[in-house]
């Protein structure tokens, strides 16, 4: 026998459980729907961690961009004053620009220009309006200084306008400013470690969340497809009363083991068996104790006949096997051992009964798998015609004129 057709050859009688019925379609739907609410929340708290620290990023990005600038914007203002006290009076217009752009901005950290803006942090707000010297009040001071300065009428208040906002910004504005710009870059650097905590956390929840779907949810549902789809093929294959192949099945089985036969030159012998007077039993005990002999049958055969063998109920009290790779001695003693194995069972609660068994061997000449089933099923009517608890042979295709050699053979067994 072939390693492809022992896969796929079914166990003589195998009876696969039907799926746990606890467990519910609509339980199964239920769980897998919240495994779906529980991944989609889970990707939108990634989508929305991500969107945070994308905003974080840009604010940080745009606090660090203003204090650059500020810085930038206190020396030009620096520069242009001194150009100014030394009598370059065109830059007037140009110190006047720098001291609005830098006001500007300080109105946009603080609040000021856009109060839908980022609120300040406990330390940034702390550095720009507490203690003794907040920044805030240092570059309004200092703006406000230069304002003094160009606006001054007279030397002495000029003079004295132009040392304050040059004190301001060399003393007292840039060591402020640079205090700020690290403020800002710590602020960013403990919110990125936030975020890649919480990131880890959601990454972890994301991770346990798929295992658990695939053991809580995935698994099952694998599972209970499976038995559905095992259970389908049961009952595609399976004679549903006794457990044993059906006609569907038995064909399959029976033809690939005849062209494997034919392409090896092995021999292949079926049976075809039937119970004596079984309407009797049927009439006589009942239908439900009649199932229960053919229900017997099938144990009893299926003791006796080797894991390569088939046994399939192909009518009502009819079965038919298939015994690969037996010659016609061997058949006929399989088929005596089924026929003395059936006769001295006594069962509780069943009538005994016994059996008529025919049986052929494949020949040079068959042409088809129906050749030797016909040849077989001719050997029963023979046993059946002579009585009942007996056995019988043929050794020649239907189509061949048999010679005296070759007449039927079979063995006649008193009831």
């Amino acid at each position: 026998m072939t390693r492809a057709a022992q896969e796929t050859k079914p166990t003589k009688t195998a009876w696969i459980s039907l799926p746990d019925r606890n467990i519910s379609p609509t339980r199964m739907t239920i769980a897998y729907s919240v495994g779906v609410a529980v991944m989609a929340l889970l990707f939108l708290a990634a989508y929305f961690l991500l969107d945070n620290i994308i905003v974080e990023q840009r604010d940080a990005a745009q606090r660090i961009h203003v204090i650059e600038q500020q810085r930038v914007l206190s020396q030009r203002i620096a520069l242009l004053s001194t150009d100014l006290y030394v009598g370059d009076t065109s830059t007037g217009e140009a110190l006047q620009d720098a001291v609005t752009r830098m006001e500007r901005l300080q109105d946009t950290l603080s609040g000021k220009a856009d109060p839908a803006a980022r609120q300040l942090t406990a330390a940034e707000h702390e550095l720009y309006f507490g203690g003794n010297a907040p920044l805030d009040a240092e570059v309004r001071s200092f703006l406000d200084d230069t304002r003094r300065f160009m606006a001054a009428t007279t030397m002495s208040a000029g003079d004295e306008a132009y040392k304050a906002l040059q004190h301001h910004s060399r003393d007292l504005l840039l060591p402020a400013l640079d205090r700020a710009a690290a403020l800002f870059a710590e602020q960013a650097d403990a919110r990125i470690a936030q975020a890649r905590v919480a990131q880890q956390v959601l990454l972890a929840a994301l991770l346990l969340a798929l295992v658990l779907e695939a053991l809580l949810i995935f698994r099952p549902m694998v599972t209970k497809i499976r038995l559905y789809k095992a259970h389908l093929y049961e009952m595609a294959t399976r004679d549903p009363l006794t457990g044993l192949a059906n006609r569907r099945q038995f064909d399959e089985y029976a033809n690939r083991e005849f062209r494997l036969a034919r392409r090896t030159a092995k021999p292949l012998s079926m049976a075809i068996c039937d119970i004596d007077q079984f309407q009797k039993i049927n009439d006589k005990h009942g239908r439900a104790v009649g199932d229960a002999v053919l229900r017997r049958f099938g144990e009893l055969a299926a003791r006796i006949l080797r894991d390569t063998d088939i046994i399939s109920r192909v009518g009502g009290e009819e079965f038919a096997l298939a015994l690969p790779v037996m010659n016609l001695h061997g058949a006929m003693i399989i088929a005596e051992k089924l026929r003395r194995g059936i006769a001295e069972d006594r069962s509780d609660n069943l009538p005994p009964f016994t059996i008529c068994v025919g049986v052929a061997v494949s020949e040079h000449g068959d042409k088809k798998m129906d050749d030797l089933l016909q040849r077989a099923d001719s050997a029963l009517q023979m046993a059946k015609s002579e009585g009942q608890n007996r056995i019988s042979c043929l050794n020649r295709p239907m189509t061949e004129k048999p010679t005296p050699s070759d007449a039927p053979q079979h063995t006649d067994i008193a009831s």
